[in-house]
């Protein structure tokens, strides 16, 4: 329910009652010239449309009719051929703010931005509709399709998330400026939001250890978190979207946000950042790390040629506020000296508070020869972490804005906790507001904009627990005006199959390879090449490749061949070019910079994605669940639901079957056309108790499922539709003998 003032609550609870409403079209107060105006908000998503007997709408609409000023009509001020000066108020993409209320007091209703606006001549009205945020999210979708899944062990539960429902909906937000957390800035070459999975949304997921099966809101820094093993470190590798990463003058920014509130207290709570480095010269790995322990306070970092980073050499640090039950934010500042020497200065920030930067600790005796980054992963133990990304800065980051990009975002959005779990993205096709809306439909779940612009996603577990008190009352006393109750069989569905694609046994095929072979290009000092490169529709993402050396040239898989000179028989150049992937509308497209102060030539790449192999493909599969006394009442009502691809495993498909059946088991009750004394406080999911002591006789708790507000000469109507939180028992049939389908003896057709 909506918050208000208790000054708005006492105009709302009197006698007498002022509508108001103010409207704002590009930030101008529209006043007296709004001559009527109707807001629609309802679930569509939250049921399948087969077991809905009412249909709500996608998004929120907001109608207003118009009307002239200083002896204008509305067409010549507002109109699409009107003077820009005035009529931009009302064009297609203008800002909307609506707001409605009594007595004066009118809290915002709707914000959103113009759809149309029909203008006709002879008449001085212009009728102007706007939808809410979802306009914002019309771009194409575009979701990252790691095979990381693919290439990874299988954790103890059976299932790593590779990514979630939830997951794809914050990253379609988040490409339209809509944010749940900490953002990538505006250098991330990595960015790993840990919504409820480990793929990357910026970035490339190569593989996962075990353990990424847990997420949760609960003390979670800001949205939802991973929660790592309680005795190992739960680990994942990544390739960064920019290859390669060198020992230039720009230092690496690696951070992640972390909770240490609800940990084991007998176990170690840890993080750690890691990375590989490639010698060019040698083929040698090395490999640098930081781990910081919140049990003992102790801080690490490691550089070495073992594996196991706790093997090679190492500085160490003590910070003893890292005990202390609470949300840090995690920082290291990596730099590399001109003869390879690495530097690691760790920075501890306590949520809202200043960042305390350590001494930097250097490894003399380790130098990493010339070489590049090739991956870096992420590793958490017996606690929560949440948005891992690493940037690139030309100098560390020291202010607290600088170190937790504190003031340079706003959280706009929140999602329920991650249920379902995915091993691949799925394929889409759309707008972002269209995939979202396919994932809220296959899921069960609702996706809106409420009255304050915020977006909320809540999933099916919402409607699971019937509630026992309600947001508000209304009697046919004094708030209720008019109410039709309604059942409809063709609401009933008792017998549930959810079709699902079942990934659990499907493994890589091996590399399959893009391949770009041109005439060689040159590339200037400082200059940039775009080659573009289509891609099969349904292939997986193709990861940055890397620099060829000179013993692995062009037919060497990920592998990218620049050459200082045209011939082929020129040298390899060696971390002169930057390389970035990315994938749109059925291209590949790789940006290749020189940073160096020479020309080189572009010979070539091989590109590389994994594919699921032919014989271990996804299968379809079927979970089924029915209701045997509901069959035996209303007969057998079927439905299958399609999800899409958005479910993936046998528990997922069993718990989406239960509550589909759940839902449908027994017609719901709707309650429509529910008249009330209009109150701004009621939003989409409150319940309402319904008290009608006159009409229908009932008295029972209802969720609100859609609104329908008007307003005309200073009146407001205010219009609920309201499904019942729970049936009105198991039909008895008490003295009724129903009749049989076939009139007994009647003689059968000829």
């Amino acid at each position: 329910m909506k918050p208000t003032t208790d000054a708005f609550n006492a105009a709302l609870a009197a006698g007498e009652r002022y509508a108001s409403h103010v409207t704002k079209l590009g930030g101008r107060v529209m006043g007296r010239q709004v001559e009527s105006w109707s807001l629609d908000r309802a679930y569509a998503t939250d049921l399948p449309a087969a077991m809905r007997a009412f249909n709500g709408v996608s998004s929120a609409q907001l109608d207003l009719t118009l009307t002239g000023t200083g002896g204008q009509p509305a067409p010549a001020l507002y109109g699409p051929w009107a003077p820009r000066s005035s009529g931009d108020v009302a064009r297609p993409g203008q800002s909307v703010v609506h707001g409605w209320g009594v007595s004066s007091l009118a809290p915002d209703a709707f914000r959103g931005t113009v759809r149309s606006r029909s203008a006709e001549s002879g008449t001085d009205m212009v009728s102007v509709s706007a939808l809410d945020g979802a306009e914002r999210l019309r771009q194409p979708a575009r979701l990252p399709r790691p095979d990381g899944a693919f290439n990874t062990n299988v954790g103890a539960s059976g299932t790593n998330w590779t990514a979630s429902p939830v997951w794809a909906v914050d990253h379609l937000l988040r490409g339209a400026g809509i944010h749940t957390a900490p953002p990538p800035r505006p250098t991330s070459i990595l960015h790993v939001p840990f919504h409820g999975g480990a793929a990357a949304s910026l970035g490339y997921l190569e593989s996962m250890g075990a353990g990424w099966d847990f997420w949760t809101k609960d003390a979670a820094p800001f949205e939802s978190a991973a929660e790592g093993g309680l005795d190992y470190l739960t680990t994942a590798t990544y390739v960064p979207e920019l290859l390669p990463v060198t020992r230039r003058s720009d230092g690496l920014w690696f951070e992640v946000w972390t909770d240490n509130r609800r940990n084991w207290p007998t176990q170690d709570s840890m993080v750690q950042f890691q990375s590989s480095w490639e010698a060019t010269a040698t083929g040698t790995t090395y490999y640098t790390a930081l781990r910081v322990n919140f049990t003992t306070g102790a801080i690490f970092a490691y550089c070495g040629t073992n594996a196991d980073v706790t093997k090679n050499g190492s500085v160490s640090w003590t910070w003893n506020p890292l005990k202390t039950p609470g949300c840090f934010h995690i920082g290291m500042w990596m730099t590399f000296s001109a003869t390879g020497v690495p530097s690691f200065v760790p920075v501890v920030t306590p949520k809202d508070a200043t960042p305390q930067a350590l001494t930097a600790g250097t490894f003399p005796n380790t130098a990493i020869p010339t070489g590049a980054m090739v991956t870096t992963s992420f590793g958490v133990q017996n606690m929560r972490a949440e948005c891992f990304q690493v940037s690139q800065h030309t100098a560390r980051p020291t202010t607290r804005a600088e170190v937790t990009q504190t003031g340079t975002w706003q959280r706009t959005a929140s999602l329920d906790t991650p249920v379902f779990p995915l091993r691949a993205i799925p394929n889409v096709s759309g707008s972002a507001w269209d995939v979202i809306t396919e994932i809220a439909r296959a899921t069960m779940a609702t996706a809106e904009f409420d009255s304050d612009g915020y977006f909320r996603w809540r999933n099916h577990t919402r409607w699971t627990t019937a509630p026992t008190t309600p947001h508000v009352t209304v009697a046919s006393k004094r708030e209720l005006a008019r109410l039709t109750t309604t059942e409809e069989i063709d609401a009933c569905r008792n017998h549930c199959t959810v079709r699902w694609e079942n990934w659990a046994r499907v493994i890589s095929a091996g590399p399959t390879l893009v391949r770009d072979a041109p005439t060689p290009i040159a590339i200037a000092a400082g200059a940039t090449i775009t080659r573009t490169l289509p891609v099969d529709d349904d292939m997986l993402d193709l990861r940055p490749p890397r620099t060829a050396g000179t013993s692995d040239g062009p037919g060497i898989p990920n592998r990218i061949l620049i050459r200082s000179g045209f011939v082929g028989s020129s040298p390899a150049v060696l971390g002169a070019a930057e390389v970035r992937v990315t994938r749109a509308g059925g291209l590949v497209t790789l940006t290749v910079r020189n940073r160096s102060a020479s020309t080189v030539y572009y010979h070539g790449a091989i590109l590389i994605t994994l594919a699921p192999s032919e014989a271990n493909k996804p299968v379809p599969a079927l979970w089924s669940a029915w209701n045997v006394t509901s069959q035996a009442l209303y007969g057998v009502q079927t439905y299958e639901h399609d999800v899409k691809g958005w479910v993936q495993d046998n528990t997922s498909g069993q718990t989406l079957a239960e509550a589909l059946r759940n839902a449908g088991a027994f017609p719901p009750p709707l309650l429509q056309q529910v008249e009330i004394l209009p109150d701004p406080r009621i939003e989409l999911g409150d319940v309402v108790r319904v008290v009608d002591l006159t009409g229908a006789q009932l008295r029972t708790l209802a969720w609100v499922i859609g609104i329908r507000t008007s307003g005309s000469d200073g009146h407001v109507t205010q219009i609920l539709t309201l499904r019942g939180t729970a049936t009105n028992g198991t039909p008895a049939d008490t003295g009724l003998t129903p009749d049989p389908p076939t009139r007994p003896g009647a003689p059968p057709p000829p």
